[in-house]
């Protein structure tokens, strides 16, 4: 199965070039605006460390050509530093190219807070079943989710693998800051984003995944209008979510990541399928129904 998978990794200090890439080709990028006197040499070093590590190791068993990589950014801003201890925000997206076009589209989108610890050539060792540290943790963590939404993205329930793998390694982090069923906001922390993706209650996530992509942005390019249906289709699958858990992490960050582009979608569709999608849309992500109300405005 093919996969695109880029870890875009822009240095402050300087590009990288010319690394080989296994399943993830990186362009990261690190500021360090918050910071009153950032040590750029240690900076620099940790952007290197990171990118060779997201770029350098296998994280599938799948032979993939370098046009079936992910497309992926992991933009890391330092916000804190105690000795060798670092807190950060940390933006993470994925994206996917639709069949038969050059148009990328959002896969998944999400703003973490990462609290770490990294000294001047550290190395950065990991192994699945064996926790080694927060850093490597939280890099394989989304390199693995990431993962497992692209191959969901292409085959019904085809993630499952990566979202195991993502799930094992947040048990293995569960002592370490962040990783808990209470960190977070309104359960919307990486326990619940993970356990979600395995629950079966949660089902219904998978096959949007699919029929959103495959059924929908991959044959748009030749039937917008299938394509459309398709994409409602989706939407309805992730109503059973909604009607059991309103609130669920699952759907924020669907929505999320998707908001933008459902407005482009369904603004210039005939009457039927926008006034359709603007009902399942108003009910299932509230939040963004100002952005939603465009796709009845526009003719």
């Amino acid at each position: 199965m093919k996969i695109k998978l880029i870890i875009i990794f822009l240095l402050p200090f300087c590009i990288l070039n010319g690394l080989v890439a296994q399943d993830l080709n990186a362009v990261v990028k690190v500021t360090t605006d918050d910071l009153p006197n950032p040590d750029k040499q240690l900076v620099q070093d940790l952007q290197t460390a990171v990118f060779n590590f997201l770029n350098n190791k296998k994280w599938s068993d799948d032979k993939l050509q370098v046009n079936e990589k992910l497309d992926c950014t992991f933009i890391i801003n330092l916000k804190t530093q105690e000795s060798d201890q670092f807190t950060a925000s940390v933006n993470i997206q994925s994206t996917r190219t639709a069949f038969g076009s050059t148009y990328n589209t959002l896969a998944f989108r999400h703003l973490d807070n990462w609290t770490f610890r990294y000294t001047l050539y550290q190395p950065l060792d990991f192994q699945e079943n064996v926790y080694s540290s927060q850093l490597t943790s939280l890099l394989a963590f989304y390199s693995n989710l990431l993962l497992g939404f692209d191959y969901d993205s292409y085959s019904e329930d085809g993630g499952q693998e990566y979202f195991k793998k993502a799930k094992n390694i947040k048990d293995l982090a569960m002592n370490e800051a962040g990783w808990g069923i209470t960190d977070g906001k309104n359960n919307f922390n990486r326990w619940f984003m993970v356990e979600n993706m395995m629950d079966p209650r949660y089902n219904s996530i998978h096959s949007a995944l699919y029929l959103y992509h495959i059924k929908g942005l991959d044959i748009m390019h030749k039937d917008i209008d299938k394509g459309r249906a398709s994409i409602i289709d989706a939407l309805s699958e992730l109503k059973k979510i909604f009607n059991i858990f309103p609130n669920s992490f699952t759907l924020f960050l669907f929505f999320e990541t998707k908001n933008k582009e459902l407005v482009n979608i369904f603004k210039k569709a005939p009457p039927s399928q926008k006034n359709r999608a603007y009902e399942l849309l108003i009910q299932l992500n509230p939040y963004n129904r100002g952005k939603y109300d465009e796709i009845l405005k526009s003719n």
